[in-house]
């Protein structure tokens, strides 16, 4: 029996074409994976539409856009989303995706969505992590940039629910160094958290060096992007597998769990590195731009009451910050004034509030 669950990232790789979509999934099937995953998010509720322009560069070029319609235009159109379930149904491979905010996970859940997947982006989106919870639907959660005490607190969170949790060890870096990995967190993990289920989200350009040291840490869960062919125009494509090296990722993974069992295998401590969960150095930019927080969804005058409701959950992209998703249950709890006047899409800072 098989022990790793082996998720195929698609992403928005698939680049705005539903045939795209099932090639994926085909590639996905052919290698033997367990899950094809999509992400389902919208530009409304990812980022302001004032967050600024997105620069990133991959082997060829450098490129520059605006981050609000970058995002408009890689959002998966949700009338796909029960054709792409039927098909995975029909290939016998489990359908996934990511969701960002409340309002996908419901249009997800819905749709009978079988397991959640929050990105490292959403872990300290606590409200959203709450109500995953209490769908009591299985959650997988990537943990990148994340402090240990932050994911203490997302888990938490959901053991007030239930206890079906598995977290993914991850580094939020496009391509991610060999070197950068650090594997040696998912020990950390075993410490930390005992009774949690562990895993790896891969991000590096190799083919399976860091997925066989996940399996021989025990990881239960390895997650990896796929492509149709690397040169294909988008952020996300230099860095993932294509086809045959989808396949040999699968197989390389099967001989790791065997040789595992049979306790013949050896950590390398170039991937082993340091195991202390924090946010890496290497991964501060993306935290400072992806990890979300409090923006005003209207204006407001000084000493008006701020309503819960008009208060968004984004990604700052290069706005300044507000606070932590988690002081939004102080709106709804309390009444709280605007100390200054807020334009549309400022962040909500406790200085704005004092």
């Amino acid at each position: 029996m098989n022990n790793t669950y082996i998720i195929a990232e698609i992403g928005i790789n698939y680049n705005d074409s539903l045939e795209n979509c099932y090639k994926l999934i085909d590639v996905a099937k052919e290698a033997d994976c367990n899950a094809a995953k999509f992400q389902v998010f919208s530009a409304k509720n990812l980022y302001p539409q004032s967050a600024g322009s997105l620069d990133w560069k991959d082997n060829e070029k450098e490129y520059s856009y605006d981050i609000y319609d970058a995002v408009k235009k890689f959002e998966l159109p949700i009338e796909w989303v029960d054709q792409l379930i039927s098909y995975c149904n029909s290939k016998n491979i489990d359908f996934m995706s990511s969701v960002f905010d409340i309002e996908g996970l419901n249009i997800m859940v819905e749709k009978g969505m079988k397991s959640i997947k929050l990105s490292s982006y959403t872990i300290t989106n606590i409200p959203l992590i709450e109500a995953a919870a209490k769908t009591k639907i299985p959650i997988i959660m990537s943990t990148g940039g994340a402090s240990l005490g932050e994911i203490e607190e997302a888990i938490n969170t959901v053991h007030k629910y239930h206890n079906d949790l598995t977290i993914l060890h991850c580094s939020i870096q496009y391509p991610t160094k060999l070197e950068d990995t650090n594997m040696g967190v998912l020990n950390t993990f075993k410490i930390a958290f005992p009774k949690v289920k562990t895993g790896y989200s891969d991000h590096t350009k190799e083919v399976s060096d860091a997925p066989i040291q996940a399996v021989y840490l025990g990881s239960s869960v390895i997650e990896k992007h796929i492509t149709l062919n690397r040169k294909m125009i988008g952020p996300d494509h230099f860095f993932a597998l294509e086809p045959e090296q989808l396949k040999k990722m699968v197989k390389d993974i099967r001989k790791a769990e065997k040789a595992y069992k049979n306790n013949e295998y050896k950590i390398d401590t170039l991937l082993y590195g340091n195991t202390e969960k924090k946010c890496q150095t290497h991964e501060q930019y993306l935290r400072d731009f992806c990890y979300m927080l409090l923006y005003a969804k209207k204006s407001f005058k000084k000493g008006e009451v701020i309503s819960y409701k008009d208060i968004s959950i984004l990604r700052p992209g290069k706005k300044d910050k507000g606070l932590e998703p988690k002081y939004l249950k102080l709106f709804q709890n309390q009444t709280i004034t605007a100390s200054k006047d807020i334009s549309f899409e400022d962040p909500i800072t406790w200085e704005s509030i004092l």
